[in-house]
């Protein structure tokens, strides 16, 4: 390397590496090869180690979905400075819920349904609860998806898709026996062109729809979709 100031114009002036070259006899090689591993180790430390699905389904914080609160989460509400947080988890369907019992893949029911109002016009926005169980361990997380089709008459589909328990508790992290609870809203447009709207839905990741194995109470479903709710307008 030339450090006279001889270079001439043109002229590129090469550096060695910073990666240190390992120094000659077995001592140096071992020295460098010890001090590759160890900073090799030093980086997979750094990298993140993902959880297995069933250490998720062990260790997720479910106890606030059962609308259990901490002791400072009991004080703040009872003094009205916290707000309590909606129950997801039941440990049985409620008895005015519609019960269904329809079966997607032999791991999750759709154990039943509420509406409100139960006879809505045109214009509206309907209330509906899905309630899902698990008959076994899932491990995929899932997404709900509803189509709302017209019966008796013409008029656009409507869209429902969702995860499920407001996107608060997936799928893959459900335990067996659960009754989770699954809200959401499905707006009616004016001039709806049909007396009755039937809701089909299923469970889907991707491209995959989770099979319909049973149809339950409903109608025998198609598409792996289950016609689990008719709506009749007043």
């Amino acid at each position: 390397m030339k450090t006279d100031g001889s270079m001439r114009p043109g002229e590129v002036e090469l550096r060695r590496g910073l990666w240190p070259r390992p120094s000659s006899g077995r001592r140096g090689l071992g020295l460098w090869v010890g001090a590759t591993l160890l900073l090799l180790g030093l980086m997979a430390g750094c990298l993140p180690n993902p959880q297995s699905v069933a250490e998720r389904r062990a260790t997720f914080p479910r106890e606030a979905l059962r609308g259990e609160l901490g002791l400072l989460g009991r004080l703040l509400h009872a003094v009205g400075l916290g707000e309590k947080q909606a129950t997801l988890i039941l440990g049985a369907l409620p008895p005015h819920a519609v019960r269904v019992d329809g079966e997607f893949g032999r791991s999750i029911k759709l154990a039943g349904y509420e509406i409100d109002p139960a006879a809505p016009a045109p214009g509206d926005l309907v209330h509906v609860t899905l309630y899902w169980t698990p008959v076994r361990e899932v491990e995929e997380d899932y997404q709900v998806f509803v189509h709302g089709d017209a019966i008796g008459g013409q008029a656009t589909r409507l869209h429902g898709d969702h995860y499920p328990a407001l996107g608060r508790y997936p799928t893959d992290v459900w335990q067996v026996g659960e009754i989770i609870v699954d809200p959401f809203s499905l707006w009616i447009p004016p001039g709806y062109g049909a007396p009755q709207l039937g809701l089909y839905m299923g469970l889907y990741k991707g491209d995959y729809r989770v099979p319909l194995t049973n149809s339950g109470l409903a109608p025998p479903g198609t598409e792996n979709r289950l016609q689990a709710i008719t709506i009749s307008f007043k």
